[in-house]
């Protein structure tokens, strides 16, 4: 029987015996009323202490909750086994189980934050009594084992600013001394309540090692992009140089004066090779100082004209491979508001790339064709087919991300930064492809 109808029963039959003893004492039956008005003084006494001694037990119960004393155990029965207790116990073992948890949780993180190489402190931001800190933070900033951050003042000047007056909510990258070397961290900072009290949670990220690859990735790729784009110029350069060598020396070999039309040609050429070595010089003036953004030296020029340029430029290299290179326009009178120098290294990417495609898909006739015209919406475009290998689907939403490149031997920056100097134009890159039948960039301009 449970303690509440253990009561009940009681208390209902001290009511029952009063009623007795009323209705004996109404009816004269005065022996049976002092029997029953005992009984009833008696059984009214018994429940009085019986819940008073239950009182006392809730009241021991709770004092031992207010002082986390749970080592008590209460009788599950009485003498009769019936029970009294067992609601006791059962709270007491669920706070058992809660406390082993918790402490099976803070043991867990405990652990978790000891492996990270993140440095963690947490302290009281009125005392400066430290909660917490991490064996991380410690080896990081080669600290003992503190109990307030007053001991750190004195001895790293840079550490303590960093702990007291960055504002909760606010990231930083700052510069400790630690030792004989200095190490930039990334600080993140904020702050919790519990028990009227505030405290401050900072953390310290170690970014130096990252920093320095960075900066090591950062000029390997800016030398990919100098290297790549130089020898795309030198490359048509040597080889028109190497063609007016062997013009002359064949005129010498054969006593021969040169015609009127050799030294045209040769002029030509010489004019392509200054006019590139020009254009070569201001890339790399552009790129110089990373500092500075590249400004383009936007002029009203003419496609057919830039289009011819790159003719005479590209032509002995493709000769010598092999490769049909022609020209074809709409309209010879087409201009645009271009940096012919900028525009012409970006039609050299795609030359470049196509002689690539070709030569990865053997083609028995190979063909490098330009293009220029108009669009529906009157903008000029230069367009560069080829009947190469083309691009893979999966590929074509890759090869104008840095440093991507399907060839074994490629930088993947000539397609970034091509694109780049299209967008400071003001215009957009449009491909076409299709596997083992051939691409085509096309470059178009805002309109006039």
């Amino acid at each position: 029987m449970s303690n509440k109808r253990y009561i009940s029963t009681f208390f209902l039959l001290t009511v029952l015996y009063g009623g007795v003893t009323v209705f004996c004492f109404v009816e004269n039956k005065i022996l049976f009323a002092i029997l029953s008005f005992l009984v009833t003084v008696v059984l009214f006494l018994y429940t009085i202490y019986y819940i008073f001694g239950r009182f006392k037990e809730v009241d021991n119960f709770i004092e031992a909750v207010k002082f986390y004393d749970f080592s008590k155990r209460y009788p599950e029965t009485n003498n009769r086994n019936k029970p009294i207790y067992h609601g006791f116990n059962i709270i007491t073992d669920t706070f058992h189980r809660l406390n082993r948890e918790k402490e099976a949780q803070q043991h867990y993180l405990k652990k978790m934050l000891e492996l990270v190489d993140t440095g963690i402190l947490s302290y009281n931001m009125e005392t400066m009594d430290i909660l917490w800190m991490n064996e991380a933070l410690m080896r990081m900033f080669n600290l003992p084992s503190l109990k307030n951050i007053s001991w750190i003042k004195k001895r790293n000047k840079e550490l303590y600013d960093a702990l007291l007056y960055i504002p909760p909510g606010k990231n930083s990258l700052i510069t400790i001394l630690t030792g004989s070397q200095s190490i930039k961290v990334l600080t993140n900072v904020s702050s919790f309540h519990t028990e009227g009290k505030t405290y401050k949670l900072v953390a310290f990220h170690n970014i130096s090692a990252t920093l320095e690859e960075v900066e090591v990735g950062a000029w390997k790729g800016l030398l990919k992009v100098l290297t790549h784009e130089i020898m795309n110029s030198i490359a048509p350069v040597s080889s028109l140089a190497d063609t007016i060598k062997k013009r002359i020396e064949n005129s010498i070999e054969k006593t021969e004066g040169l015609t009127h039309t050799d030294f045209e040609d040769m002029k030509t050429a010489m004019e392509t090779i200054h006019r590139r070595s020009e254009g070569l010089l201001k890339f790399a003036d552009n790129y110089r100082n990373l500092s500075k953004t590249i400004v383009a030296d936007m002029q009203l020029s003419s496609l057919d004209e830039l289009l011819n340029n790159i003719y005479q430029l590209m032509y002995p290299s493709l000769q010598q491979k092999g490769i049909l290179f022609e020209i074809k326009t709409d309209d010879k009178s087409i201009i645009a508001n271009i940096d012919k120098n900028l525009i012409e290294q970006v039609l050299i990417n795609f030359i470049t790339n196509a002689m690539s495609a070709i030569k990865e898909k053997e083609e028995q006739e190979p063909h490098i064709i330009l293009f220029s015209g108009k669009t529906t919406n009157r903008e000029p475009y230069i367009t560069v087919a080829d009947n190469g290998c083309g691009i893979p689907p999966e590929n074509r939403d890759k090869i104008f991300i840095p440093f991507f490149s399907t060839k074994k031997s490629g930088s993947g920056v000539g397609l970034s930064l091509s694109r780049d100097i299209v967008k400071l134009h003001g215009g957009k890159i449009h491909l076409q492809s299709q596997v083992d039948r051939g691409s085509a960039f096309t470059v178009i301009f805002p309109a006039i």
